[in-house]
C-alpha cells in the first residue's frame, strides 16, 4: 500500500471521504462523517512530501492559499465560529491540513477535534447540498 493521499485510487481514503475537487496545489476531500459539519481535509497534490519544510516556497505559499480559500468556505457553508486546522501525519504521512468547523458552545468547543466517536452521515440530499454549497463558495 502507498500513500492514501497520491494513490489514484485507496480503498481507506474512500472509505472516509470523497473528493470534492482540485485546487491549484492541493485536493479536497470531505469527509463521510460530517460529525463537525463540512469538515474537509486539504492534500498537497503536486508531489509527495511528508513535511511542509519539503515544500518548495512557492509551494507552501499556494498551498497554504488553498487551505485558507478551503477553511473560508467551510465556514461560509457551516457557520462555523471558530475553524480548526490540524496536521498530524503519524500514520498519513503526507502533508494535509483538516479543516474541522467548531461552534462556540457546541461539541468539543475549546478542546481539539475529535476523530473518534459518533459518526454523523447525511442522507443523499444533505450530502449533495453539502458539496455543491462547499463548490460554489470555493468558486468565489
Amino acid at each position: 500500500m502507498g500513500c492514501m493521499y497520491c494513490d489514484t485510487e485507496n480503498d481507506y481514503r474512500e472509505s472516509l471521504m470523497e473528493k470534492l475537487l482540485d485546487l491549484p496545489y492541493s485536493t479536497v476531500y470531505l469527509f463521510k462523517n460530517q460529525r463537525y459539519y463540512g469538515r474537509c481535509v486539504v492534500a498537497f497534490r503536486l508531489y509527495h512530501a511528508a513535511e511542509l519544510f519539503e515544500l518548495k516556497q512557492d509551494e507552501l505559499a499556494g498551498y497554504a492559499a488553498d487551505v485558507a480559500a478551503v477553511a473560508k468556505a467551510v465556514k461560509a457553508v457551516s457557520g462555523a465560529s471558530k475553524i480548526n486546522y490540524a496536521i498530524y501525519g503519524d500514520i498519513a504521512q503526507h502533508v494535509h491540513v483538516h479543516v474541522v468547523p467548531k461552534q462556540e458552545g457546541g461539541e468539543d468547543w475549546g478542546t481539539p477535534f475529535q476523530l473518534g466517536g459518533n459518526d454523523v452521515l447525511l442522507d443523499e440530499p444533505g450530502w449533495s447540498n453539502l458539496r455543491l454549497a462547499l463548490l460554489s463558495a470555493l468558486a468565489h
